[in-house]
């Protein structure tokens, strides 16, 4: 590297008078990289700064030509606001390439990020818009960037960033020049060109995405490691998944859109840097976020012939007086008592929008509102619109007619402007409209229904007129299936919009009742409402199709299990909804029906629609059955009886691609670990061999992230037979078993590993019986056994890259486990520090697991700060990646509730604690966070007062102990009892005092012992035998080693002073007591000499 560097410099030294021989002057040199030196210049001619950027790096014969073409595109460039300006490219008089461009004083995104820190998400996403016009811009001009990163993002004088840097010169040798010039920067390279492919758009897609998830984060997604070569780092981010921002506090939609961009097959990703950045857009406007312009070049004008002015007539053909009033329903409806209290409340807003597909009873409540508010004496024009309102000129003179029976003065009058200006009436009569009523002081409630048939720009310019210059005089009510392409976010923003949707009309179960009780012949139980409700979804189409088939004797429980296959609904899709459809449209309906959610990439991936995300959109806005999962999600699902109908009729059209439909989202969904999704397609294309496939190469990540439940779950859908011959799957049983504390489970898939070793060759059955015995040694450590976790853990410590990096990452964890009980703490650190590597690999699981482990040494040394430091690390990992109720998050705060309640933070203890108690039903954890959930919680919630709640605590943990049996959780929470003066039984207190030696056999025996000890010398000194108390306690305090143990030993010299005070020995134990109180002092345990005391 030093070679690189001598060299460059050696080239670049004269370079300061060459630029000042060509009119730049004061060259400072302010950044260098392997093509070249950029410099701040004095450019007197034309009284400004500029930055002047050399290319020093050796050049092949073609390279000047290449360089000489790209600047010509650069220029082109220019003019775009968000990438760097070009002002002059040209040569010094020794042959140096250069660039003039503007100069930026405020530095790149990469200073940015080092000193303000990272974007928050919302300026992340506007950066992105911004740079995907830029890349879509330089794309269109036939120039690959190659190099996209925050410190080719200049930020202007004007808070703008712009693009700088283009791949302009190729470097000879490829990665590598005669000088060594580097020509790519890893963390930011696509693993394709890592890979040694050419670079695409799509690699400069992934390029920002990157960049992006560095602005967002502050730090890059996969960074190079402490001693790691640059090859190797190539390697592994080669092959790496998408990055994960799941746990950050970012919302859904803009973490995906960075994933999707960072997807490791560039088919994975948005097609150009156009898509991206419409997705970038979507991601803005589903967070509500103000929506940046995605600025490409525009095409150039075109000037049309001007149009022949129209002649004709403004009035509208002969109207049915139905036009203009509500229908008519054949019998009662339901009144909508719930919306109507809605409408009620928001009667003053200026647009109320009910959007839903047909059959969901929008017409019905706005009529239900119509008659309300006449009643009370309001005014209403009702509009029913069809085709023929796409003339504006009919659609105006039916909005006439509508107001009428309101102020037929002003109905009159806004004839005569139809009238006056038969070519553009709009503007005169929509300004009549709004200003008459103003005048009048007349406030008059315009419904349109059926806005969805009205699609002629100058009829929906019309509304949107009424929307921006009218006021509270002419609210309006539209009813539609598609979105009404009105000002709603403005509204919204404003407070000026009500709406309703589909999931606010559907019935609830309350209403299914009303609605059944209001029908003739239907008796359905409770029960059977609520099934017909969830079958429905409170579709109001399907209920009276149900009531229908009801009456004409059809079996409610037969009729209520196939309502998906039933031939009335059929029937009423196909009529009402799917005849209407383009054949594409209806084939991408079918084609993604198969999945019960779908979000744009899936849909992609089924379809081959590169636009599937604004194609899913599309259909949402229709009206098409197609629901949003939620607020801002990306993720949609059809109305289950519409997906119903829609599978149907994919299997009668095209039976034979069905299952590669199926496995197409199977392996969607595995490359996004989604595992549960990927296993359930697998399964559907009936192709177990395939779901177990996914499953051998998906589980790990599942393991990693300690989802046991959901891995559980999993392996359960797999067939027996499938499973008999694949070991990795049943050593997958093991490990969820082990975890959730399942002796009899986990034997099971121990006894069905072994038979299935004997299905694969020898070189893998040693690795997997290697894996197995790290298996084994989790189940030790739960068991609080250390003596044979050496051997058991020996294979995946001394070969530890023949496997996974999970399997060392473990045994490293077992090993630390195995250190600290053997009183070796320096040794417990040091194996963690070992094992960074590995766990930066896999999930944060084993990382949150193995810092708890290397605290606990921590904590035993008196490292107080160090321990706080681990665990506090530990739970702001497990919290930030996992979430606040994960197992991982319960075991850090165990430790850290444990380390709180000593240093006297008793609320922090007592929330920390009492959180962990739900390790409980997930198998604990292991005996060191038992011992503080139970032991240390029942302690503090005795400081507290709540004696109930101690005694409560002790007991279930006492009960776990004797369930699991784990002999050192039995003597910690005994010696809480006597700790806290509880009963005990006479035969358990006989046994603490009997006479005892500490073995030393291992830390876990000798702790059993000393916590028998302490409860021994506690109970002697209670029942005044002092001198018998004094004898052990001295006794045990010897055993202990002074340097071995700082802790255990500071416990012990307190339990002996404290036993000198209890036998009136007081100067003794002022003298014993008063350096450890200052000791405990100056390391801030407060609590460890008042509970000693």
């Amino acid at each position: 590297m030093a070679d690189i560097e001598s060299t460059q410099r050696s080239s670049a030294s004269g370079i300061p008078a060459e630029l000042a021989a060509a009119g730049f002057e004061d060259a400072e040199e302010i950044g260098r990289g392997g093509f070249g030196v950029v410099y701040r210049c004095a450019q007197p001619d034309l009284d400004r700064v500029v930055a002047v950027k050399v290319l020093t790096a050796e050049l092949d014969p073609d390279g000047l030509q290449r360089f000489v073409r790209e600047q010509q595109a650069m220029g082109r460039l220019s003019g775009h606001p968000n990438i760097v300006a070009v002002f002059h490219a040209g040569t010094t008089h020794r042959g140096h390439p250069y660039l003039v461009m503007p100069y930026h004083a405020r530095g790149s995104l990469e200073q940015r990020i080092h000193t303000v820190g990272p974007l928050d998400w919302a300026a992340t996403l506007r950066l992105g818009v911004k740079m995907a016009g830029a890349l879509e811009s330089a794309h269109r001009a036939g120039i690959l960037h190659r190099d996209v990163k925050p410190a080719n993002i200049l930020i202007s004088d004007y808070n703008e960033p712009e693009l700088t840097d283009f791949g302009i010169a190729r470097v000879k040798g490829g990665f590598h020049t005669t000088t060594g010039v580097v020509s790519a920067s890893p963390a930011f390279a696509a693993p394709e060109v890592l890979r040694g492919a050419s670079a695409t758009p799509a690699a400069d897609v992934y390029s920002l995405g990157a960049t992006l998830f560095c602005a967002l984060t502050g730090h890059v997604a996969y960074e190079r490691r402490v001693g790691e070569q640059v090859v190797s780092q190539f390697l592994r981010i080669s092959r790496q998944p998408s990055p994960d921002l799941t746990g950050r506090d970012v919302p859904a939609a803009v973490r995906s859109v960075i994933e999707h961009a960072m997807a490791p097959d560039p088919a994975d990703r948005p097609a150009d840097a156009a898509g991206f950045g419409a997705e970038l857009c979507a991601a803005q406007r589903a967070t509500g976020a103000p929506v940046d312009v995605l600025r490409v070049p525009s095409p150039p004008p075109q000037v049309a012939a001007p149009a022949p002015r129209s002649k004709e007539r403004t009035t509208a053909p002969p109207t049915p007086a139905t036009k203009y009033r509500p229908p008519t329903p054949a019998r009662a409806t339901l009144a909508r008592k719930r919306l109507l209290e809605r409408l009620r409340t928001c009667e003053r807003t200026r647009l109320t929008t009910i959007h839903a597909p047909s059959g969901f009873g929008k017409t019905t409540l706005a009529a239900q509102w119509h008659d309300e508010l006449v009643e009370h004496g309001a005014a209403v024009a009702w509009l029913t619109v069809d085709e023929d309102d796409d003339n504006v000129a009919w659609f105006l003179a039916h909005l006439v007619e509508a107001v009428r029976p309101a102020v037929p003065d002003l109905a009159d009058d806004l004839d005569r402007l139809l009238e006056a200006d038969p070519d553009d009436p709009a503007r005169a009569v929509l300004t009549g409209l709004v200003d008459g009523l103003h005048a009048r002081d007349r406030r008059v409630t315009l419904v349109l229904d059926d806005w969805q048939r009205v699609t002629g720009a100058d009829s929906v310019a019309a509304i949107r007129f009424l929307l921006e210059h009218g006021c509270h005089h002419l609210p309006l009510v539209v009813t539609t299936t598609a979105s009404p392409g009105l000002p709603v976010s403005r509204l919204r923003m404003h407070g000026e919009l009500t709406e309703a949707d589909a999931a606010t009309l559907r019935f609830d179960a309350d209403e299914v009742r009303h609605f059944l009780d209001d029908a003739d012949d239907v008796h359905l139980d409770a029960e059977e409402v609520l099934a017909l409700t969830r079958a429905t979804d409170g579709w109001i189409a399907a209920l009276q199709l149900v009531v229908l088939s009801l009456r004409a004797g059809e079996d409610t429980g037969q009729l209520l299990g196939s309502l998906a296959t039933h031939p009335d609904i059929g029937a009423f899709l196909a009529e009402n909804v799917l005849d209407a459809l383009d054949p594409e449209t209806l084939d991408f309906l079918m084609t993604t029906s198969i999945c019960e959610r779908i979000c744009g990439s899936l849909a992609a991936a089924l379809t081959g629609h590169a636009d599937a995300a604004e194609v899913l959109a599309d259909l949402a806005e229709r009206g098409l059955f197609l629901l949003p999962t939620g607020p801002g999600s990306e993720w949609y699902r059809y109305h289950q009886l519409f997906a119903g109908y829609l599978c149907r009729r994919l299997t009668q059209d095209r039976p034979g691609q069905i299952a590669g439909l199926r496995l197409r989202a199977a392996q969607w969904f595995a490359r996004r670990h989604l595992l549960n999704d990927a296993v359930e397609h697998a399964l559907a294309a009936e192709d177990p061999g395939r779901a177990a496939e996914l499953v051998e190469e998906g589980a790990g990540y599942l393991l990693e992230r300690s989802r046991m439940v959901r891995l559980q779950g999993i392996l359960a859908k797999l067939p027996a037979n499938v499973c008999r011959t694949r070991p990795r799957i049943q050593l997958f049983g093991v490990w969820v078993n082990l975890v959730l504390r399942r002796p009899a489970a986990t034997e099971a898939y121990l006894a069905r590993f072994e038979s299935a070793l004997d299905c694969v060759d020898e070189a893998d059955r040693a690795d997997l019986r290697a894996e197995a015995d790290v298996a084994i040694s989790v189940r030790e450590m739960f068991a609080d056994r250390v003596s044979a976790l050496d051997g058991l853990i020996g294979q995946a410590l001394t070969r530890p890259d023949d496997f996974s990096p999970r399997i060392p990452g473990l045994a490293a964890n077992i090993a630390t486990f195995a250190a600290v009980h053997r009183f070796d703490f320096d040794e417990a650190r040091r194996r963690q520090l070992w094992a960074a590597p590995y766990h930066e690999a896999t999930g944060p699981f084993l990382s949150v697991y193995g810092r708890c482990f290397a605290g606990l040494a921590a904590l035993e040394q008196l490292d107080i700060a160090g321990a706080e430091e681990l665990f506090t690390v530990a739970l702001d990992t497990a919290r930030a990646t996992m979430g606040p109720a994960a197992h991982a998050t319960r075991l850090a705060g165990a430790l850290l509730g444990e380390l709180r309640y000593e240093t006297g933070d008793l609320d922090a203890a007592v929330d920390l604690l009492t959180a962990s108690r739900e390790l409980s039903t997930e198998g604990g954890g292991g005996v060191d966070f038992m011992l503080a959930t139970y032991g240390t919680g029942a302690r503090a919630r005795s400081l507290r007062g709540d004696h109930v709640g101690a005694r409560e605590l002790l007991a279930e943990g006492l009960s776990v102990a004797e369930r699991l049996e784990l002999p050192r959780l039995t003597a910690r929470l005994r010696n809480e009892q006597v700790r806290a003066g509880f009963d005990l039984d006479p035969r358990i207190a006989d046994a603490l005092l009997a006479p005892r030696t500490v073995r030393h056999e291992d830390g876990i025996v000798a702790a059993i012992d000393e916590f028998d000890e302490d409860s021994a010398i506690r109970l002697l000194s209670e029942a005044g035998e002092h001198e018998r108390a004094l004898a052990r306690a001295e006794l045990l305090l010897a055993s202990m080693h002074a340097n071995r143990r700082p802790l255990a030993r500071l416990r012990a010299e307190l339990l002996l002073g404290s036993a000198l005070r209890r036998a009136g020995r007081r100067d003794e134990a002022e003298h014993t007591l008063s350096p450890l109180l200052l000791q405990c002092t100056r390391l801030g345990l407060t609590r460890l000499p008042a509970d000693a005391l």
